[in-house]
Formats: structure tokens, sequence, C-alpha cells
């Protein structure tokens, strides 16, 4: 059993990466969370969200940039967050607009619209995007925690991009850009740049923050999914 105010040795967190790293791949993320006696701390979590990404670099899996979610303060209050959640996207899960997706691939596979930037050279923003992020939207545990939606990369399992991309519009305009959803011709909801507090920039000033302070930092032509 492991208490919640127990430190895990780098040995047991290492265990626990490696066993999500297998459950991911059999397409069954998480599964270690249904043990209601298992648990991390937030920080466990991220490093088990880590040391997964390096498994799946390891073996060559790029990574292709980062995600944040959670962005609004009612969604981390629900889940006991006191800053947003952040994943890691790799190019082996990146799709092109018109790809056929197999849904037995994903566990409970749902869909979010969301504003997309990629990185220039200058580690400014050389275009802005609308995508479909792909998730495995399923919580083991009957009450959703941030350690195991942490863990899980924030539930993100893949990308759909557009068929092209657009030069970056200035702060201002970008907050103003509309972005809707359809399944089958039907309008499932809309909303704009402005819906992320502080604009999709400032998202982008998150997820880089959130880096430097594991002392890593963006790439030229990785993608930021904004929120």
């Amino acid at each position: 059993m492991i208490g919640e105010n127990r430190k895990l040795t780098e040995s047991r967190i290492a265990e626990i990466a490696r066993r999500h790293f297998a459950d991911y791949d059999a397409h069954r993320p998480g599964l270690i969370f249904a043990d209601a006696a298992f648990t991390l701390t937030l920080a466990e979590a991220f490093e088990v969200q880590r040391q997964v990404a390096a498994l799946r670099a390891a073996r060559g899996e790029a990574v292709a940039g980062y995600k944040i979610g959670c962005v609004s303060e009612a969604v981390q209050q629900q889940l006991g967050l006191r800053q947003p959640a952040f994943g890691h996207l790799f190019a082996t899960e990146l799709y092109r607009s018109g790809a056929a997706l197999d849904a037995a691939a994903f566990d409970a596979l749902a869909i979010e619209g969301e504003f997309a930037v990629r990185i220039n050279v200058d580690l400014s923003v050389t275009s802005v995007f609308p995508v479909i992020e792909l998730h495995n939207n399923v919580f083991r545990r009957a009450v959703p925690t941030s350690q195991e939606l942490i863990a899980n990369n924030a539930l993100h399992a893949g990308v759909v991009l557009p068929s092209r991309e657009i030069p970056c519009p200035d702060a201002a305009e970008l907050i103003r850009q509309t972005l809707s959803i359809f399944l089958n011709g039907e309008l499932l909801g809309t909303a704009t740049g402005g819906a992320i507090p502080g604009g999709p920039l400032s998202s982008l000033a998150k997820v880089a923050g959130h880096l430097a302070s594991a002392g890593g930092t963006l790439q030229p032509g990785q993608i930021v999914l904004t929120g």
C-alpha cells in the first residue's frame, strides 16, 4: 500500500512509469489507478509522465510539442489543481485532416477542439491553426484526481492537424478567432480564442514556464495546444 504522505523511491517511480508505458501501448492507460490504495503526489505524477515520455522517446517517438489543459479555475478546483495540467505530444500521434482513425486504438475516445500554435526558429509563433485533440477519456477512480490526470499525460492521445496552417495574427486578432466543432454536419459547440484565460499566447507562455521549471525549453517546429 502507498500512503499519501509517503515519498516514493526513484526505483518505484520508474517501475510505475514502465507499467504506465505498457498499459498505454495496450490501449488501457492508467490501470494502476484502479487500485484504491494507490496514490501519488502531484510532483510524482509529473515525474511519471516525464519518465513515460522518455521511454517513448527512447524507442524513437519524437516529442512533437506540448499541451496545456484545465486552464479555467473552475476545472482546476474540481480536480484539486493550483495550476493548469500539462502533457506531451508525440510525432507518432499526429494525423492530417481526412485521416481514418481506428477507435479500437483508443480507450473511450473523445475529441476536443483546440487552438494550436507552431514554434518558429526564434521561439516566436510562426502559425496558429485549429486542431482536434484526441483523448483517452477514462479515469479509473470513481472520483477523478489531478494525479491520475497528470500521470496519464493529461488524457492526451493524439492530434488531428488541418490541411494548412495560417500565419499567426496579432494577439488581439487571435483572441477574436472562432473555433467550431461539427459532428456529421451538426454543430456541437463554438468558442473564441478569448475563452482561454489571457488568450492562446498566455497559454503558450505558461507551457514555456512549465518546461523551464524542469530545465527544458520549446523547440523550433514544435506544436503547442493552448487549451
